[in-house]
Parts: C-alpha cells; structure tokens; sequence
C-alpha cells in the first residue's frame, strides 16, 4: 500500500520536493492513526481498569496518581513506543520516511516523558504535603528546584533529537557559558541557593510568624516558593521577600513562641516615688483583709517584730513594711492565682532601676494562650486591675501634670489665700 502511494506520488506531481513533503505527511498522518486507535484502546481498558483498581482500595496515595495524570502520561509514552516499533515495522525500507518518523516520535516522546516525571514530582509533593513533617519542612522550593533542572535537561535532549547531535555536545556548551549565565542569572541563583537553605535548615515554615522591618512585613507566611516569600500581614496587604534576602537581613521568627503554649507580657507600672511610705497601722488592717496577701503580712510583720525586738539596742531605725513592697507581693500572688497566666513559665516581678519620673516596677510573666486577639484581652486585664489597686496601697502611678492638675494647684493657692 505504501509502495504503490509513493509510486503514484512520483508519477503524477511534477516537483519532486512536493512529492517528498506529501508522502511524509502521509505516513506521519498514518502513523497518528495508529496512535490514536492505540489510545482509544489503553483509555477505554487500561485507563478504566485502574481508575476502578483505585477506586476500590482503601489507600489515598493511589488517588492522588490519577489527579495528578500520572496514569495518562504513562499511556501516552507507551503509546509512543509502540507507535516507534510500529514506524520500524512498516515504513523500515523507507529510509527517510522512517527517519522522518523516528525524530517525529522521539521528539514527542521526550516531551511526554519530561511531563510525566514533572507529574510523578508532583504527586511526591502531594504526598508530602499530607504527612506531618510538611508541616516543619517545606518541599516547595527544592521540588521547584528539581522541575527546573527536569525541564533545562528535558530541552537539551529536545534539542539534540532535532538538530541530530549528541546531548553532551550542548553539555560542553553550557560550560563555556557559564560565567555569562551566572552574570545574566545571578538573582535567580542566589535566590535558589538561599531558598535551599532555607528549607533544608527549617529557618521558616508555612504559617509562621515573622517580622522583617526591612521590607515592611509582619505577618504570616502563606507561600514559600523558589525565589519569593509571601507573607500576609495584619492589615491583609500581602509582602513579596525574595530569599536571598532571607539570608542577608535579619528577621524575627515568632514560631517558637506559639508553639511555646503562652506568650510573653513585659510591662512596667512607674510608680510616684511621693506615694512610697511605711505601712502603719491602718494601712496595715486594710491590707490584711486581702485574701492573697493576708498570711504573708502577718508571717512578715511578726518576723520584723521579733527582729526589732532582738535588736532594739543596736537598730537606730527599726525595719518596717512598705506600702509598695506589699504591692510587689500582691502582684505575684495575683499572676499566680490568675488562671490566665501560664505559672509554669517564669513569673517576675521586679523593680527596676529609677528614674527621673519614677520606680519602675515590672511585669514579667506568659499568658496560658498565644493567640493573638485573647493575649491583648488577657493582658489588658491584668494591667487594669492592677493600676486600680494601686490607691488601696496608698500608691500612685506617675502621669506628666496636664492642665487640669495646674487648675486645681492654683485653686488651692486661692483658698489658702482667702
């Protein structure tokens, strides 16, 4: 059949070169025939017997192969190696014909088989992505990475099938240019190495929290890809980090500390150094009546007692209990007793070193959750209680005179006058 075409071919057109180009798309056209039969057969037997296989098991894996049409490019490179030993078979004494088709073939068939490994790359990341170490380790840069090498060696060989040389002759090639790529393409580059090390050392996840004022981000992390980080910050705007920036500038990672179980509040209260005094006996009844501090007042007054009575010769000024010492205690019995803060993690309260408008004393404790929204809740909470307290010691927290307290300074200047 093939004979008597060409024979007809070269008898009836005159251009010999149209004659050429007409029997080469006819044996390419017949041999698309015999594809498309073959796969009208592998989709309707082979394709159907394994959806239903895959329908029918109790694994998920399997499922994930027919989504990411890993069976379909399976099908279509066998269908291609048949249709090879098909071209072999019938068109082998056509030379050029047979030439012809084998390029044609192989030409598709590196292109299927580049996709199918690029499906099988990704049905590996699926994968991943449904075990628990996807949570600490992202592979979304390092499969990037390994498509990105998949595709340059997929046209390499693409491009020696058709210009009929050897893949090492282009290997040799890129050496020479490697200096002027990596000129061209150094962004790129550094940009995968720092994406690489930053997946490989677990620097961040998907869902961390990071702060990074060099470029305005604050926020969690939605996307690690190749080159770019994506992070949506707290106003919904979305920062695009490239990574390499990841590794030259610094950044603050808050992971640890919501994995932690409570998040830090660091607070201070400047107390006015004119409120300071001893407690007398007054003072002393009413903070006595304060559950929280009740038994360490009498354990610690009759320890000073017994003190000054032992030392009464030696002591010119006997010691005593301060107003804004009892207030420190209360302040670690009231976080302890507080089911919000977490007593596990270190509690301090402290005072620190004065200053010019004050006694700092501060706040240094975790509340029992991380979340965001219930932290600031939690934390409001304490600082309000405690600053109302604070008259019941006979305290004051200090506050810069405004207008008001000038109006009433001069009011009493007037009565006092009158």
């Amino acid at each position: 059949m093939i004979e008597n075409v060409q024979t007809y071919l070269n008898n009836y057109i005159a251009l010999p070169w149209l004659s050429s180009a007409i029997f080469y798309l006819f044996g390419l056209s017949l041999l698309a025939l015999f594809g498309y039969v073959i796969s009208l057969v592998a989709k309707y037997t082979l394709r159907k017997v394994a959806i239903k296989i895959v329908k029918r098991t109790r694994l998920k894996w399997d499922n994930l192969l027919i989504e990411n049409k890993v069976l379909d490019y399976a099908i279509h490179a066998l269908n291609l190696v048949l249709l090879n030993l098909i071209s072999k078979q019938y068109f082998s004494m056509f030379s050029d014909l047979h030439s012809f088709n084998t390029v044609v073939l192989n030409l598709l068939l590196v292109v299927v088989i580049t996709l199918l490994i690029s499906a099988i790359i990704d049905f590996i990341e699926d994968l991943w992505g449904k075990t628990s170490l996807s949570e600490k380790f992202s592979a979304k840069g390092l499969i990037q990475a390994a498509k990105l090498l998949l595709y340059s060696f997929g046209a390499i060989f693409f491009l020696s099938i058709l210009i009929g040389k050897s893949p090492l002759y282009f290997l040799s090639g890129i050496g020479a240019l490697t200096a002027v790529l990596l000129l061209v393409f150094k962004d790129p580059l550094m940009g995968l190495i720092a994406g690489i090390q930053v997946s490989t050392n677990d620097l961040i996840r998907i869902g961390d929290w990071i702060e990074m004022p060099s470029h305005d981000a604050n926020g969690t992390v939605k996307d690690i890809s190749l080159t770019t980080l994506k992070v949506e910050n707290w106003n919904q705007t979305i920062s695009s980090i490239p990574m390499q920036s990841l590794i030259t500038n610094s950044y603050k990672n808050w992971r640890n500390m919501s994995g932690s179980g409570g998040r830090r509040i660091k607070r201070s209260i400047i107390i006015d150094t004119n409120s300071l005094g001893f407690l007398d006996d007054n003072l002393s009844k009413k903070l006595e009546s304060i559950p929280l501090i009740k038994d360490y007042i009498t354990e610690k007054l009759k320890e000073i007692g017994d003190y000054n009575s032992s030392n009464s010769k030696k002591l010119k000024i006997q010691r005593r209990l301060t107003n804004i010492g009892i207030f420190r205690k209360y302040c670690l019995e009231y976080l302890k007793n507080n089911p919000q803060i977490n007593s596990d993690m270190t509690l301090i309260v402290r005072q620190l070193e004065p200053t010019g408008i004050g006694i700092p004393l501060e706040i240094w404790t975790y509340s029992n959750t991380t979340d965001w929204v219930a932290y600031e809740g939690i934390q409001s909470d304490v600082f309000d209680h405690l600053f109302s307290i604070l008259k019941t010691f006979n305290l004051r927290a200090y506050q810069r005179p405004n207008g008001r307290d000038f109006n009433f300074a001069i009011e009493q200047d007037i009565k006092i006058d009158q």
